[in-house]
């Protein structure tokens, strides 16, 4: 089994509440069209957007009380708090593979079958993906991802938190759960516990830039790596017919 954790921000921190909603209901709609059956989707979330579409049982929002951030800082000490909702839950359901996906980002339906179809592994970490700049009409592959959408874990329920640490903390190598470290380096932290993670061998997200809301561009820029290789590689262009948007439910350009 494999649970896909989306922390969302709230309304009253957000830019564009309307935008928020859109691009969730994006990527929920990519995930919930995996091609295997066997997956459940947690999202953690001050407010419950309005759905475009309707979804099963398998989708299921958790309302929280936390206070609701005032600065860049808090917002991520509130995205940790989510995490950590979500990793709670996935304790109660037994643990299994955990993928915390970024509520802008866009996810390929192939990843559940996959997953699920290797059963042994410790987990897989995406290592190329495409990116897609909000108003353009096409995407580009990238490479290199250390954060957002990009790590899949199997969890033990031992591995997950059964409460929430006494003070409220963003997601930090300090913490004593896998979960709650930095996003960017679970994969070396994994393999230094001796549970190194496999590759995935294809893209598995779209990454999404641009929204106005990027939890993982506040306060910082793309690198100028990425921003060369992004002017480097070749336009993908959207077509509702291409396999490309079928494998991440395109259909909204």
């Amino acid at each position: 089994m494999i649970y896909f954790g989306i922390p969302l921000r709230s309304k009253a921190v957000s830019n564009d509440w309307e935008k928020v909603s859109l691009y969730f209901n994006r990527t929920l709609w990519s995930v919930y069209n995996q091609t295997a059956p066997e997956f459940r989707i947690i999202v953690a979330c001050h407010d419950i957007p309005e759905l475009v579409h309707q979804y099963d049982e398998r989708v299921e929002f958790i309302q929280v009380a936390a206070p609701i951030p005032a600065t860049k800082e808090e917002m991520m000490i509130d995205k940790g708090y989510k995490v950590h909702t979500i990793a709670m839950r996935i304790r109660e359901y037994g643990g299994g593979f955990t993928m915390m996906v970024d509520a802008d980002d866009i996810q390929s339906n192939r990843i559940a079958a996959y997953v699920n179809a290797h059963s042994d592994a410790n987990g897989f970490v995406a290592h190329n993906g495409y990116y897609y700049h909000v108003g353009d009409s096409f995407i580009k592959l990238g490479h290199k991802f250390p954060n957002g959408s990009s790590t899949i874990v199997k969890y033990s329920v031992e591995d997950l938190p059964e409460a929430h640490y006494p003070t409220m903390v963003p997601s930090m190598n300090s913490n004593p759960h896998i979960v709650r470290k930095q996003h960017g380096d679970i994969p070396r932290i994994c393999a230094e516990l001796g549970r190194p993670l496999e590759p995935l061998p294809f893209p598995a997200s779209i990454y999404v830039r641009e929204t106005g809301d990027n939890h993982s561009l506040m306060g910082k820029n793309e690198s100028r790596w990425r921003v060369l290789e992004q002017k480097l590689m070749p336009k993908i262009y959207l077509n509702r017919n291409n396999k490309i948007c079928k494998e991440f439910s395109v259909d909204w350009f």
